[in-house]
């Protein structure tokens, strides 16, 4: 894809640095936008997305040596045409769904407004690869009943702007009506930006509400997310700055294989998973994330970058279910920088590589800590003088003991307890 930013398609300019995660030895660099073919001002970049830790070439997180928390600033950047929801209505094109009126196809760049309503249709873009289409849902409902109800197969870029009340569904059933795998309502192929101050329900009896293969980012909006599986699920890269987001879903609320950031917003989110990313970094934002199996999971999704979770402000409100479930869980490093973070859990925090408290409030079952603690005892405690990170707590999982050996006749038959888990391959 044309911004693959994992794929190496990136501009690094090392030119200008600023802390990131001061505590971890972060720094941000700033480099080309995610437009790299335009330097016009309206192009300017308002924030910069990414910041990963790269895995020292071994993929491994957890050997308990720590890591170095270095990290390159990505291509991505949030630029004034994502925030830009304005268009002319003079040269837009009006398209007034109906009742099965099938598939709407948009072949050429421009403005397409969408409104009414439709029982049986579908809007398929299928534009050239360097057109981008701003595709404006006002006061629109969509119902595809063996598809996606907006499918993106080829653009440059496609911006989505909010106005009024818009319902986007599928009946129940993906039937293939192309070589992709088409398994949520809104399916793109290319980037995607989702903007505006309208409202978005979506309601995916299966599969997932929004799907998008390559970079995604969204400055606003009202989103209504349920489904089977995925609220949003992205390949590459997600960047959120703002907008109110209502998630209950059976997999996770918010994925990305490679680096989520968000800038801000406001997230309830009822799920097995709250947000899970390789590489994830929390600056702002208004959590309250109730789930089943972790809260936020920086999960070694690609090889590309070294798992690991930032917080550098927002307030965090988790709360977990019995079982096997961690509030925060990183297969890499952890780094606390700001914010306020409070977890109801069995399980708290749980993390195989290094980590930091340089800032914030932790609380961790209504009682504030000013080291992070660590179920799984694989790596480095949470502040100086501290080093199992336990401050007198509970024993690990998989029978460790509380100093984090285990005892004889539970010694580990192979090396994947030690260290963290999935060091150094590719997870599913």
């Amino acid at each position: 894809m044309k911004n693959n930013i994992l794929r190496n398609k990136m501009f690094i300019t090392l030119a200008v640095c600023t802390a990131l995660a001061v505590g971890a030895g972060a720094v941000a660099c700033s480099s080309g936008s995610k437009n790299s073919s335009s330097g016009s001002s309206d192009e300017a970049a308002d924030s910069q997305i990414g910041n990963t830790g790269k895995s020292n070439g071994s993929g491994s997180t957890g050997n308990g040596a720590g890591s170095s928390a270095d990290v390159e600033e990505m291509a991505l950047k949030i630029t004034d045409k994502d925030r830009d929801a304005s268009y002319s209505g003079s040269d837009s094109k009006l398209i007034q769904l109906k009742d099965d009126m099938g598939a709407e196809k948009i072949t050429e760049e421009g403005t397409y407004v969408v409104t009414g309503s439709t029982n049986n249709g579908m809007i398929i873009i299928d534009a050239g690869e360097e057109n981008d289409v701003h595709l404006v849902l006002r006061d629109c409902t969509i119902l595809s009943p063996t598809s996606a109800a907006v499918y993106i197969l080829s653009a440059d870029e496609v911006y989505i702007t909010l106005e009024g009340s818009n319902t986007l569904g599928n009946g129940g059933s993906y039937v293939a009506i192309d070589e992709n795998d088409i398994d949520a309502v809104i399916y793109a192929k290319d980037d995607l930006t989702l903007n505006g101050s309208g409202t978005l329900n979506i309601n995916a009896s299966t599969g997932h509400a929004i799907v998008c293969k390559d970079d995604m980012v969204i400055t606003g909006g009202t989103y209504t997310l349920m489904a089977e599986e995925d609220g949003i699920n992205t390949n590459d890269s997600l960047a959120i700055t703002d907008g109110t987001f209502d998630i209950s879903c059976g997999d996770d609320a918010i994925h990305t294989d490679g680096i989520l950031q968000i800038d801000g917003g406001t997230f309830t989110i009822v799920a097995a998973e709250g947000l899970e990313g390789t590489y994830i970094t929390i600056n702002d934002g208004t959590f309250v994330i109730d789930a089943s199996d972790d809260g936020i999971n920086a999960a070694q999704k690609v090889e590309d970058y070294m798992a690991t979770l930032n917080i550098n402000g927002g307030d965090i409100q988790i709360t977990m279910g019995a079982g096997d479930t961690d509030g925060i869980d990183s297969n890499g490093n952890l780094y606390i920088n700001g914010g306020v973070i409070s977890i109801t859990a069995q399980s708290a925090v749980d993390y195989d590589g290094e980590a930091r408290k340089t800032g914030g409030t932790l609380i961790v079952n209504g009682q504030e800590t000013d080291s992070i603690p660590n179920q799984m005892m694989g790596g480095h405690g949470g502040m100086e003088g501290d080093p199992a990170g336990m401050q007198g707590g509970r024993g690990g999982k998989n029978g460790q003991t509380p100093d984090g050996q285990f005892p004889e006749d539970m010694e580990p038959q192979d090396d994947s307890f030690r260290g963290g888990r999935n060091q150094g391959g590719r997870m599913g």
